[in-house]
């Protein structure tokens, strides 16, 4: 299991209800539109951000929203990526509410539970 966690900044000029809105409404949707999803994405969340005073003594966190990629394999994860579909679809339509400079992608390969279940396994297996 592959995960990426995408960290985004709203493109300049957009508010913040506007990217949430275009990211539910727009791209989740032009990502459960990729013919086949099953093969390539296993689970996708968006977590939309919202300003907050966080910790006292820590910084705000300077992005708008992060996502969650779980893919069954990096093989899976790299034909997803060169699609047409995903090259011309995707592609744009983050152009268009992202800032792309400001984006920053981390990948992991494991987990390690420290508190609680890991859901992991039966969530893969349809249990849950």
């Amino acid at each position: 299991m592959i995960i990426t966690l995408g960290f985004y900044k709203r493109k300049p000029g957009l508010t913040l209800d506007q990217f949430h809105a275009h990211w539910r409404d727009v791209h989740g949707p032009l990502i459960a539109g990729i013919p086949d999803v099953g093969k390539y994405i296993k689970r996708y969340v968006q977590h939309r951000m919202v300003p907050g005073e966080g910790w006292p003594g820590v910084g705000p966190l300077d992005y708008d929203g992060f996502s969650e990629v779980w893919f069954p394999s990096l093989d899976a994860r790299k034909e997803l990526h060169a699609l047409d579909y995903f090259q011309t679809e995707m592609l744009a339509d983050e152009r268009a509410f992202l800032d792309m400079d400001a984006t920053r992608i981390l990948m992991f390969d494991n987990q390690t539970v420290q508190i609680g279940k890991d859901y992991a396994d039966d969530w893969m297996a349809g249990r849950i």
